[in-house]
């Protein structure tokens, strides 16, 4: 990761510094094409001059070394060569000619003795009379740079320096950002490869809410779910080993005893006979609880409901169950009220507490009871059943955990199933118990569940 952010930010200085040099060459040959223009344009200015000073058929020195004077000061080493072949006067008669002030500082300027290589020759034309030739060649200037030399240099080192300043400073930034982007990136395999190792504890601190920060908390989402689900493997299977221990050994005991004639055959295998239902009834509830884990980590589907609506519906359907034991179940201060909620998980809680209250239940029945606090929507049931002794409530929500000389024949498993679901939603659940008088149980769950 961190290599190819480092490359990706390689390739926009390489792109930078192409588009410089483009940019550096499209400026000079703008420049190039305007001071070739101009020079241009001076040049015909000083043609002109120079055909302008030949008249009535002669040269007229005096304008013909002004013109030529003024192409000196333009850097052109000029000769006019008459029809015959005559030079009628030079760039260097004409120096000759200055004063020596001004002699001096246009030898400043150039070096017209210094100045070598072949002439450029323009014919001179007068009403389309040809009057002559001028020779023209650049001065050699040693010293002192023309403008556009140095203004094409200045360009050069200015596009070279701001280069070296912003690629310099792309490739630090490079170096500092494959490392801050990639760094979450790295934490977060280092975690993975924890993960794969099956070290479930391992957790990342989310840093912001950009999406490394978010995968890092859907990361550790996925992490708990596992943490959790090896926890609830480790458990489960350490329960199911000891309760298939127990009817196994019995049924064993059994068929020896009947072997040694110890137990009649047929009390033998009513006894064995229990013994295997008491097998398919964990088996039974083996599947319940493998139901329940797959809701447990699978999204549901949010719904809106009326609580009366959905209450009334388990009631009824409940009703019957309470009737053939001769109790009663019921909602109090039945009330419209709407909740979004995932109802899968909400029916197995209410069901599994309401189950468990009518298993330990004699007389009486079972009171139901919902409001809504803020944004905690509170389900009450109430039973009026044996109750709770005040240090086995911390333990009723343990897998396969029974109350000693328990007849309700459950395998422990409703109470573990309600406490994991609550969980899940996010919410909590409360016991409180009397002995002789019954147990009421809170379910305290977000208002959008």
């Amino acid at each position: 990761m961190k290599t190819k952010i480092f490359l990706a930010f390689i390739v926009i200085i390489l792109a930078a510094l192409l588009s410089n040099f483009i940019f550096e060459w499209l400026i000079i040959k703008d420049f190039d094409n305007y001071v070739g223009g101009v020079k241009e344009d001076q040049f015909y200015w000083v043609l002109a001059s120079i055909e302008g000073s030949y008249s009535r058929g002669a040269w007229n020195k005096g304008a013909l070394s002004e013109s030529i004077h003024w192409g000196m000061m333009l850097g052109l080493d000029i000769k006019i060569i008459d029809i015959t072949g005559e030079e009628v006067l030079s760039s260097n008669e004409v120096m000759n000619s200055l004063s020596e002030s001004m002699k001096r500082r246009m030898e400043g300027l150039f070096h017209l003795h210094a100045t070598t290589g072949s002439f450029d020759r323009y014919p001179l034309y007068i009403k389309g009379k040809r009057i002559g030739t001028l020779l023209s060649r650049p001065f050699l200037k040693e010293q002192i740079k023309e403008k556009e030399t140095v203004f094409k240099q200045r360009t050069k080192n200015f596009l070279f320096v701001s280069f070296l300043i912003a690629g310099g400073g792309s490739l630090i930034i490079a170096l500092l950002f494959s490392r801050y982007l990639s760094r979450p990136i790295t934490i977060l395999r280092a975690a993975a490869e924890k993960i794969a190792q099956r070290d479930f504890n391992v957790r990342i601190t989310p840093k912001g809410d950009d999406d490394v920060g978010k995968l890092s908390a859907s990361f550790n989402v996925m992490a708990e779910s596992l943490d959790r689900e090896e926890k609830l493997r480790k458990h489960l299977m350490s329960n199911i080993a000891h309760e298939l221990r127990t009817p196994l050994t019995v049924m064993k005991a059994h068929i020896e005893a009947v072997d040694d004639g110890v137990v009649e055959t047929g009390k033998g295998l009513e006894n064995i006979r229990n013994e295997i239902d008491r097998l398919i009834k964990l088996v039974k509830g083996i599947e319940d609880v493998t139901a329940a884990e797959a809701s447990f980590f699978a999204k549901g589907t949010l719904t809106e409901i009326n609580m009366k609506d959905f209450l009334l519906e388990l009631v009824d359907e409940m009703r019957p169950s309470f009737k053939k034991k001769g109790l009663e179940i019921k909602i109090l201060n039945e009330k419209d009220m709407r909740v979004t909620a995932d109802i899968e998980k909400l029916e197995k809680i209410i069901r599994n507490i309401i189950s468990n209250s009518l298993k330990f239940t004699e007389k009486g029945g079972v009171l139901i009871d919902y409001e809504k606090t803020g944004n905690t929507l509170c389900i009450e049931i109430e039973d009026s059943g044996r109750g709770i002794p005040d240090d086995k409530i911390p333990l009723i929500f343990n897998r396969f955990y029974r109350i000693e000389k328990s007849d309700a024949g459950g395998l422990g498993l409703g109470l573990a199933i309600v406490k994991e679901l609550v969980e899940v939603m996010g919410g909590s659940i409360d016991v409180k118990s009397k002995i002789g008088k019954g147990t009421t149980f809170k379910v305290y769950l977000p208002i959008s569940i």
